[in-house]
């Protein structure tokens, strides 16, 4: 009986071609995008879920009164050992750092010298609370003495190739002076973490462990909150408890520096395995994003089950007759039944098949899309295999409910009469189902247009800054700092460059360095936070940052340079004073006992110093007494890039002797803020496309079923008289009128969806009628033209045709 099934059921394939072709391309293509956006949230899903006991490792937070106690992911290096004993629930607890506003780090080793990112400090006992396999070494002692490191896999490759990096001696500069460490382990860190790791530095080596180990930084509970601190809580711990604990004994110890300092500080804990999705400390929570790329899979999804559906009910009007030939010749009911969804469960089937050949064959492409390196698992297939049977079936039984359980009903003297005829039920469906898909196509097309005018908002908004033609070089050593000013002159002696400057805190960069400032009448208790960067005295004209009100830094300096600041206008306003008022005035600042005087000579117009998903926070810009700045920037005039960079390249391999030559352009730095919204938006705006394409390929079928149904009528219209055109008119209207309320139902749908993604940005667009218009209109359009198509061919045939057996 089954091979029957199949049997009538490739017959029906094959006789139906057209229409087997799109069902089966629509669902499979459908499936397939599912699939890839599916491996995506699993990859997302999985980060740092590899650590031992990761259900009981935490990161400690800080909140201050400075920053309207939002939480951010740093604490005071004497915090997480400091009260480690007064916690019982603490079982162990390591602290990591990343030298502020290093990004990357001199590598030397024999004659090989280069860059390396992601380099870190961390206590002895890091792999007691985070877990990263080992290759070479004992994790239990690594790190135990001080100069020894801990490298990644890929870093030992470039190192030594296939020896054994055990013992051997690295030359590493962290943006200070250049320290050898001893190589004690190879790690193998998973790609799927929060932490991006190629080296862990042993936190009590030289160069930057000595800094951390200074007394008024290892002393220092309020201020220098630069540390990653992660704890391992013990078994059937309560959180609220312990963070209770953390407080209490916190505030015994910092009580003092607090007062000092005038802020009042709390500390938290977050979630090992939520820092990557869910943590909105210094970022926006990756679960956002999530939310999208499950949204459009399940709308896709939706989109290609809701077509199959659609056009097997449709098409199964047709066999009527034969229903009524099968029962006339003794088939009961429950074979009829049984016939229908064998067949149906069939097509979805080979569907389901094809669908899982596409998914290995676009991976690579998927893969470049969204900057990810996802590979099929066998670990997973078990998961991907159950979801598939459940679409298979769900799919299967619902598109072939209708017919196998109505069709089958009906008493065969009736049909082979014509008597019997489908009621307005099967349209209903029919119509119910296509406005289902518009209203999902839609929703998805307003998605892709407002997602992509924000990025284009974000890429294009005025910065208050100008960032063309500006060169950046990194000075990465304590030597290349040094040496700031003999290479800022010879770069300044370059014919084709027209000023010169510099910073420690690039535009596009956090500013790291921050305290608390509060006008005369006023206390630290009162204090505004405001982020502070060194600059050349020329970096306010060299990057076109207007004042406001004051005059700019004197050109020379002296060893009050650095008590004279200029502040933006965001500083002024939080600080309760106007433009005018603050110039010439002192600024105060409290710290371990002294009170530090600025004086503001002048304020400068906002401008964005980090992305515009961020609101602009306060400034303050000063001159040091002897220039030692971390960038150098250089403005080129237009068309002299190539030759301004082999200048740059000769000087600097003249002046600078220690480390490679390196450059960037400072607008690609600040459009690199925006990596991960752009991969975004190209997942948005693919899989969009893809689904506009199910939808139509639906309706391209569902036309020509249309135009084959009423065959006869538009012979007997052609005979009367009845242009094309007119039959293309009424052929359309009911597709348009259902499309015009898909938009009516989509529109409040779309505001609450583009609502919600709006809100995480300080600085965006506003949902206005064009965006409803925009999406409406390419929608009506391209079911206009899918339908047209069919609806043409058929009003351009011969009305004798139609009519010949009548």
């Amino acid at each position: 009986m089954l091979r029957n099934f199949i049997v009538v059921a490739l017959r029906n394939l094959r006789r139906n071609k057209v229409f087997s072709l799109i069902n089966i391309v629509g669902l499979s293509v459908g499936v397939a995008c599912c699939l890839l956006l599916v491996l995506y949230v699993q990859d997302e899903l999985r980060y740092d879920t590899y650590h031992r006991d990761g259900e009981r490792v935490f990161r400690i937070t800080s909140s201050s009164n400075l920053s309207d106690f939002k939480p951010y992911p740093r604490t005071s290096p004497p915090i997480a050992w400091g009260i480690k004993d007064e916690v019982p629930e603490f079982e162990t607890v390591a602290r990591i750092v990343s030298p502020p506003n290093v990004t990357l780090n001199l590598v030397r080793y024999e004659d090989k010298m280069f860059y390396e990112p992601d380099g870190y400090l961390a206590d002895s006992t890091i792999m007691s609370v985070l877990t990263f396999p080992f290759l070479e070494g004992n994790p239990a002692k690594a790190l135990a003495h001080p100069n020894s490191v801990v490298i990644s896999e890929t870093m030992a490759h470039k190192l030594f190739g296939n020896e054994s990096a055990l013992g051997k001696v690295l030359n590493i500069n962290q943006g200070g002076p250049a320290v050898d460490f001893t190589v004690t382990g190879v790690m193998q860190p998973p790609a799927n973490s929060h932490l991006r790791i190629n080296f862990f530095a042993s936190m009590t080596s030289d160069g930057w462990g000595e800094y951390v180990r200074r007394e008024d930084v290892a002393d220092e509970w309020a201020g220098q909150n630069f540390m990653n601190a992660y704890v391992k809580l013990r078994p059937g711990y309560s959180l609220p408890d312990v963070i209770a604990k953390m407080n209490t004994a916190f505030q015994q110890h910092g009580a003092s520096d607090l007062k000092q300092l005038g802020v009042q500080k709390n500390l938290g804990l977050e979630p090992l395995e939520d820092i990557y999705l869910y943590s909105s400390t210094d970022k926006t929570p990756r679960i956002r994003y999530l939310y999208v790329v499950g949204s459009i899979a399940a709308f896709i999804l939706l989109i290609a089950c809701i077509n199959f559906m659609n056009l097997s009910t449709a098409k199964a009007a047709q066999r009527a007759i034969e229903v009524g030939l099968r029962k006339s010749l003794g088939a009961p009911r429950g074979l009829l039944i049984r016939q229908f969804l064998s067949e149906t469960l069939l097509i979805v089937a080979i569907a389901m098949i094809i669908s899982c050949m596409l998914v290995p064959l676009v991976l690579p492409v998927f893969n470049q899309l969204t900057g990810k390196e996802i590979h099929l698992e066998t670990s997973g297939l078990g998961l991907t295999a159950l979801c598939l049977l459940a679409i298979t079936i769900v799919t299967g039984l619902v598109a072939g409910s209708y017919p196998a359980f109505y069709l089958s009903s009906f008493q065969p003297a009736g049909i082979l009469k014509g008597r019997a005829a489908l009621p307005t039920g099967g349209s209903l469906l029919r119509r119910t189902l296509v406005v289902s898909q518009f209203v999902i196509a839609i929703t998805l097309a307003c998605g892709m247009i407002i997602v992509s005018r924000q990025l284009n908002f974000m890429q294009e908004q005025d910065l208050g800054i100008d960032t063309t033609h500006k060169i950046v070089l990194p000075l990465r050593t304590d030597s290349g700092k040094q040496q700031y000013a003999p290479l800022s002159e010879a770069i300044g002696k370059t014919a084709s460059v027209s000023g010169v400057t510099g910073t420690t805190y690039l535009p596009g960069s956090p500013i790291f360095s921050d305290f608390g400032l509060y006008p005369a009448g006023s206390s630290m208790e009162k204090a505004v936070l405001v982020h502070n960067s060194w600059v050349e005295p020329n970096y306010l004209q060299v990057m076109g940052i207007p004042l406001v009100a004051g005059h700019n830094f004197a050109s020379t300096r002296d060893e009050e340079s650095w008590r004279r600041v200029i502040v933006n206008e965001e500083a002024v306003r939080q600080l309760g004073l106007t433009s005018e008022s603050i110039v010439g005035n002192l600024l105060y600042f409290d710290w371990q006992g002294e009170q530090y005087k600025f004086e503001v000579i002048g304020v400068m117009k906002d401008y964005h110093q980090i992305s515009l998903r961020e609101k602009i926070y306060p400034i303050l810009l000063r001159v040091q007494s002897e220039g030692e700045l971390d960038f150098l920037i250089a403005e080129v005039k237009g068309g002299n890039i190539d030759q301004s960079l082999a200048a740059f390249e000769s000087a600097w391999k003249t002046v600078i002797t220690d480390a490679p030559f390196e450059y960037s352009f400072l607008d690609e730095n600040i459009q690199k803020q925006y990596t991960d919204d752009k991969r975004v938006a190209g997942v948005i705006n693919t899989f969009t496309v893809i689904a506009m394409v199910i939808s139509c390929l639906g309706l391209y079928g569902l036309s020509g079923f249309m135009a084959e149904k009423r065959f006869r009528e538009i012979g007997v219209r052609k005979v009367l008289g009845a242009s094309v055109r007119q039959i293309v008119v009424m052929m359309s209207g009911e597709f348009v009128r259902l499309v015009l309320i898909a938009f009516v139902l989509a529109v409040p749908l779309s505001l609450y969806g583009i609502n919600l993604w709006l809100d995480g940005f300080a600085y965006k667009v506003s949902p206005d009628v064009t965006l409803f218009a925009l999406a409406g209109g390419v929608a009506l359009l391209i079911a206009v033209l899918t339908i047209s198509f069919e609806s043409i061919r058929a009003a351009s045939g011969n009305p004798v045709d139609a009519l010949r057996d009548q």
